[in-house]
């Protein structure tokens, strides 16, 4: 067993107490299966993690954009954020969909028991998977200071004997409603009327929510670039993976190159299929690629390509029906485009 392994209130120190090596939370995860330890499961205390991935970075943007050094800021893969009143948290995002938000409020109960009344240390990551660790946790951990944990995983918030996050809510910008972050706006910007103000806040935080932000949404809450620093806000969207990004349509020439390129890598029979003869028709989101069928013959089982804007090629066959087929094609395209998916 690792010689730092330790239960809550053992007398080591707060920092030790806190910390979460990567050993030690394999050994703490293999712990709480053993003793059928679950996390709770946070019902209604935080938004999805797409929905407060978005509002925290359009009040970064705002932060940005009247050139406060604090408040929220996004970084690849990382919220940030510190208030004015010593409190904090960060929310590190990671692939699978996973996501770790911790941090501290300032003088939380539970570590002031600990230091005056030598209360046990909350064991912030009970339930916790092993990727629950370090790497991801706020620096507060690093000092003993953390008073909250919770993480996201297979599509709902978790936490172990962390507060309610109702509690932690000092610690956390105001992303716990769009309305929240609209209500944030006024008191920053003072250039546009009040209703309208909140009519172009309000679907800047649709926008971001969806992953769609322009540079026009941007531009219409900070409507003045002599006041707002525009290229700073909407680099946090883009920083967030929130700003659209049409794909530019694909040249039928590059579409026919990449099907060739395709059956020649991949040594194909190309018997009764002369690639000159390659002719592409424009679909939704790319172009089906094929070698037409000779006038008076039928061809079962003919090879047709689906090549993508973004680049993709699927090879199918006139044994499905290209209007079923494209179906699927234009679906998966979307999903890949950020349209149809959320943060994963």
């Amino acid at each position: 067993m690792d010689s730092q392994q330790h239960s809550p209130g053992t007398g080591l120190g707060h920092a030790d107490r806190q910390a979460r090596s990567p050993r030690l939370a394999v050994a703490g995860m293999r712990a709480d299966r053993a003793a059928v330890m679950s996390p709770v499961r946070m019902e209604n205390e935080l938004p999805d993690l797409r929905v407060l991935w978005a509002r925290w970075a359009v009040l970064s943007a705002a932060f940005v954009a009247v050139g406060s050094e604090r408040g929220p800021r996004m970084l690849p893969s990382l919220g940030w954020f510190e208030s004015s009143r010593g409190a904090g948290s960060t929310l590190y995002l990671l692939p699978g969909g996973r996501a770790v938000l911790s941090g501290g409020v300032w003088n939380p109960p539970e570590l002031d028991a600990v230091n005056n009344e030598g209360a046990e240390m909350p064991n912030f990551y009970a339930g916790a998977p092993d990727w629950v660790a370090d790497s991801v946790l706020n620096p507060r951990a690093a000092a003993g200071l953390l008073s909250f944990c919770y993480w996201w995983d297979d599509g709902r918030w978790c936490r172990g004997e962390s507060p309610a996050a109702e509690q932690s809510s000092s610690a956390v910008p105001g992303v716990w409603t769009a309305g929240s972050v609209v209500d944030i706006m006024p008191s920053m910007l003072a250039t546009l009327p009040d209703q309208r103000l909140r009519e172009a806040a309000d679907a800047l935080v649709s926008a971001a929510q969806v992953g769609v932000v322009s540079r026009d949404t941007v531009t219409d809450v900070f409507d003045d670039e002599e006041l707002f620093d525009i290229d700073a806000a909407f680099n946090q969207f883009s920083i967030a993976g929130l700003v659209e990004r049409p794909q530019p349509e694909m040249s039928a020439l590059e579409a026919i190159d990449r099907v060739r390129a395709y059956v020649t890598d991949r040594g194909l029979d190309t018997t009764g299929y002369p690639l000159s003869r390659l002719t592409a028709d424009r679909i939704d989101a790319g172009w089906m690629v094929f070698v037409p069928v000779p006038r008076g013959e039928i061809a079962i089982d003919r090879a047709i390509f689906f090549v993508a804007d973004d680049g993709v090629l699927e090879h199918s066959s006139s044994s499905i029906a290209p209007s079923e087929y494209m179906t699927g094609f234009r679906q998966r395209y979307r999903q890949r485009a950020g349209v149809d998916g959320g943060v994963e």
